[in-house]
């Protein structure tokens, strides 16, 4: 009878044995992975892409033969992508301010459950940049500021040289121009009904 860490490993995964095999190493091994480079990473979401292309690589890799160490093996390759991610140098881009305006919205589009979520948010993101562009610029940026970055009216007013009356002018314009035009648009806006 073979342990967790020596999976059938009687004769190398070939044909129709891949998949089960590869199943079976997974169930066994991916908690153990996962600890393994969530410890190292401190984040579930990196950690669980690291386990998920440490999988990748040792079921595309043609050099775990019989006999051999199975959770090991897979280790040493989560091991070596960890330190390869270490290595690689972070890419940092600020995004336009209307990129920003619309993060918010990408995120919940993201978590959307279905392809006809995903339609909407789409569309609805069209539209949105639409009419972020066309907004006069102090209520542009009011609303990027206030609203998508969550800045309090008072550190717009500082950033913008701006009184805070006028802050909260630009962004009750913007919210309203967006509201105004698209307000039949905007998914899961509960309308009221009464008049």
């Amino acid at each position: 009878m073979s342990t967790a860490g020596e999976i059938a490993l009687a004769a190398p995964p070939t044909g129709d044995r891949d998949m089960a095999f590869w199943r079976a190493a997974y169930e066994a091994h991916a908690p153990a992975v996962l600890g393994y480079v969530q410890r190292r990473l401190g984040r579930l979401e990196e950690a669980e892409d690291l386990l998920q292309e440490t999988f990748v690589r040792a079921i595309g890799a043609d050099s775990f033969g019989t006999g051999g160490n199975l959770r090991g093996y897979l280790l040493r390759i989560a091991h070596n992508l960890w330190v390869n991610r270490l290595r690689r140098p972070r890419l940092v881009v600020s995004a336009p301010p209307d990129e920003a305006a619309l993060q918010p919205l990408r995120d919940a589009a993201e978590s959307s459950s279905s392809p006809e979520d995903d339609a909407l948010w789409s569309g609805f993101r069209r539209e949105l940049a639409r009419v972020v562009a066309g907004m006069p610029e102090a209520h542009r940026r009011a609303f990027e500021l206030a609203a998508v970055q969550g800045l309090s009216y008072a550190e717009v007013a500082r950033r913008t040289g701006w009184t805070i009356a006028q802050v909260k002018i630009n962004v009750f314009r913007a919210r309203h121009r967006i509201v105004g035009e698209l307000g039949d648009q905007i998914p899961y806006l509960e309308r009221s009904t009464e008049p």
